[in-house]
């Protein structure tokens, strides 16, 4: 049985973020897009993915804002 693993991916630029979507899926990666770091938490909170990648400058929470909650 074949596992994706499943990450979320916090990027406010629609076309980079769709870009770097598809590349990660090519590579057999489930991508969670989110267009900001508040959605990029709600979304954590419930698909609970197992590695993040955040962009540091987004609205309504930036990456190093969101990782503060958690480190």
């Amino acid at each position: 049985m074949n596992h994706k693993i499943t990450l979320l991916l916090a990027e406010d630029e629609p076309s980079l973020g769709q870009i770097i979507k598809e590349s990660l899926e090519t590579r057999g990666f489930d991508v969670l897009l989110c267009e900001n770091g508040e959605k990029a938490f709600e979304v954590y909170k419930t698909k609970n993915p197992k590695l993040l990648i955040l962009d540091i400058m987004m609205p309504k929470k930036d990456g190093f804002t969101w990782l503060r909650k958690f480190v």
